[in-house]
């Protein structure tokens, strides 16, 4: 008569276990913005390379520019443009807080755009809105770094500023076009068996 194998009853146990979080990891895999195609060869939801980015003037609304611009086409050819979106960019640094020897204080950095898009041809507008980024960086007692570390906290926040952009800009494209955008599906939490240890 054979003896209980402990190992073996885990075997089972560990392969639900991966099949449960693979299906899980798949499932979210299927999640995609309102801006790209839900199917192959399907035309997306909102064709955001059709728009066309207005020039702008300092480095930092150059940022936000470029960053949009790279985000709608994918640094491919744009197709001849339907909306232009025009940008007025401007920045803030804010102290946050104070050390006790005055050394490296923290800096927040705010980069607001207000903007607006419409229609060419018929100058209707689609959207006008207003977006926030936000990063911070702390100071040296370091002229150069503290430099560095300001234009790296301003670039941050033009990025995170042109991502809450694109997702507005996707969502109205995706209306005008009278496409239903369909909520995003989050998988539900599911706690994997508990897997049994080895015995001696």
């Amino acid at each position: 008569m054979s003896s209980s194998d402990p190992k073996g009853r885990a075997r089972p146990l560990l392969g639900v276990a991966a099949a449960v979080l693979i299906g899980l990891t798949l499932g979210a895999c299927t999640v995609r913005p309102v801006y790209m195609a839900t199917t192959p060869g399907q035309a997306p939801a909102a064709d955001l390379s059709a728009i066309s980015v207005a020039d702008v003037g300092d480095r930092v609304a150059q940022q936000v520019r470029n960053n949009l611009v790279f985000a709608f086409t994918g640094g491919k050819t744009a197709p001849p443009p339907r909306y232009d979106l025009s940008i007025n960019v401007s920045s803030s640094e804010a102290r946050l807080g104070f050390e006790k020897d005055e050394t490296a204080p923290a800096y927040q950095v705010t980069v607001a755009v207000k903007f607006q898009l419409t229609e060419r041809g018929s100058g209707r507008v689609i959207l006008r809105s207003a977006s926030n980024g936000i990063a911070s960086y702390d100071r040296s007692n370091q002229n150069f770094a503290n430099v560095r570390a300001r234009i790296d906290a301003e670039n941050r926040a033009a990025q995170a500023v042109a991502d809450q952009m694109q997702l507005r800009l996707a969502i109205a494209l995706a209306k005008e076009a009278k496409v239903t955008v369909a909520p995003v599906y989050a998988p539900p939490k599911v706690n994997a068996p508990g897997i049994i240890g080895g015995g001696t």
